[in-house]
């Protein structure tokens, strides 16, 4: 039974890439070369839309191209490279978490500020004096980061 192959349209579709984008990412190696039909259109089976999700992955989380490339140069090695991208990917999780860390310290900022102008309006609205702006209680959130430096 012959494996169900998409055109690179519908494969652009699927994840997210524009043709281009696909086109340049087999040029660079880092998607295999891509089987194509009789007539030389490309057909993505399931093996070229996983590493397409892989590189959609690799690429959200900063990685940039020489390092996708230097990751998939590694898959094509074999297991015996496992640690080192097993690594790799540690690293890249490890950043992710501390940005993301950093990112819910300054929505929880902004939430709190957000807060402070609904009340000076709310205030305003009734005629009743504002809230006294806490410096303390808002920067606390990234002075509490600064401590444990």
């Amino acid at each position: 039974m012959q494996e169900e192959s998409i055109s690179i349209a519908r494969a652009a579709q699927a994840t997210g890439f524009s043709v281009p984008t696909l086109r340049f990412y087999e040029q660079e190696g880092i998607i295999p070369p891509v089987p194509r039909d009789a007539a030389g259109n490309r057909c993505y089976g399931k093996a070229e839309l996983n590493r397409c999700f892989t590189i959609r992955c690799l690429r959200n989380a900063g990685l940039e191209l020489p390092e996708m490339k230097h990751y998939f140069e590694l898959v094509e090695e074999g297991e015996s490279t496992v640690p080192e991208r097993r690594e790799l990917l540690l690293r890249t999780a490890e950043r992710l978490n501390r940005q993301k860390e950093e990112l819910e310290r300054s929505l929880r900022f902004l939430d709190r500020k957000i807060e402070y102008y609904n009340a000076i309006e709310q205030s305003a609205t009734r005629g009743t004096p504002g809230p006294v702006y806490q410096f303390d209680a808002i920067n606390s959130i990234f002075l509490a980061r600064q401590e444990g430096c």
